[in-house]
């Protein structure tokens, strides 16, 4: 056996597909209203549950950065502010 990997054509056989088949457009139905709400509702719910978990797994680190910035800023009030000043005082 050969270690090369298989690459396009290699270790398979090639299915001519052929013109498509005429009959098969006669069988073509429309989607029924039921079925657009219900795959619409299930796309919306897994939107929704993805950008929840997305938000609970950033919130809580950038509530640490923001008690990690306000630490650093009451032990050493000459650093670097947000702003991008280096401690100096505000009128």
């Amino acid at each position: 056996m050969s270690e090369e990997p298989l690459g396009e054509g290699q270790g398979r056989e090639e299915v001519d597909l052929g013109d498509p088949v005429a009959e098969l457009a006669a069988f073509e139905h429309d989607a029924s209203p039921a079925l657009l709400v219900r795959v619409r509702r299930a796309i919306q719910r897994r939107t929704a549950v993805a950008q929840l978990t997305s938000f609970s797994a950033s919130v809580p680190l950038m509530v640490l950065r923001e008690f990690w910035l306000i630490l650093i800023e009451q032990l050493n009030p000459n650093s670097v502010r947000k702003d991008g000043r280096h401690g100096e005082k505000s009128s």
